[in-house]
């Protein structure tokens, strides 16, 4: 692991002009995408490169591309997430409300802060995409649209959308607020008596659905 010492010393030798690619290989390949990426990139900006607004603007294209892809239509997904910061767990549904995906959050998790909600249910959303991207490989799609529930209005969207264009996937979401105690979203149903479940263990390639703009909605499987 590189440490905080030697990390003046390994910036500077980044090439100048170099792209977001570029970079985020960089980082991969000193360990420098987890913990440590925040200090990473304030070395950077030191030496002029700015990873925040390259990454920004590779999302940018990368959305641009995605969108131009879909113009005619494509498969889709419908999942709903979210965390639970008391018990430190994290659910993923599909649009029925079957469940997917039911755990801990680990240690190492890219998003999550202990005993942080916001956080929490950003975790789980990036499962969430993970689960829609596994999906689609296994439908040999190469892109769809993910419709993700979730039930927190204060989750960064931009961090969600930078998430699914990486894995090819467009997003949509739907913040479902707990405001009625006679009828609460269906993704938090389990939380207070958290479970495993291995994601392993669903059906993902069933969640995907074929449809074109001309059919309307109308399930094509």
């Amino acid at each position: 692991m590189t440490t905080h010492e030697q990390l003046p010393t390994l910036v500077a030798t980044v090439q100048p002009d170099a792209g977001h690619s570029e970079l985020y290989a960089w980082a991969a390949a000193h360990d420098l995408t987890g913990p440590q990426s925040g200090t990473a990139r304030r070395e950077l900006r030191k030496i002029g490169i700015d990873y925040d607004a390259l990454r920004q603007a590779a999302a940018r294209k990368r959305l641009a591309e995605l969108t131009a892809a879909a113009s005619e239509g494509v498969p889709s997904i419908h999942l709903a997430a979210a965390g639970a910061a008391a018990t430190n767990t994290y659910t993923v549904r599909d649009g029925q409300g079957g469940l997917l995906w039911q755990g801990t959050f680990h240690d190492r998790d890219r998003y999550h802060r202990k005993g942080d909600q916001v956080s929490a249910d950003t975790s789980a959303a990036t499962k969430a995409i993970f689960l829609a991207s596994k999906a689609r490989q296994l439908a040999k799609t190469d892109l769809a649209r993910l419709h993700l529930t979730l039930t927190n209005p204060r989750v960064d969207t931009a961090v969600l959308v930078r998430e699914a264009t990486a894995w090819r996937l467009l997003l949509d979401i739907d913040i479902d607020i707990d405001d009625d105690p006679a009828d609460p979203p269906v993704v938090t149903n389990g939380h207070e008596f958290p479970t495993f479940y291995d994601w392993n263990e669903a059906d993902l390639a069933a969640l995907i659905r074929f449809t074109t703009l001309a059919d309307d909605g109308e399930d094509q499987r």
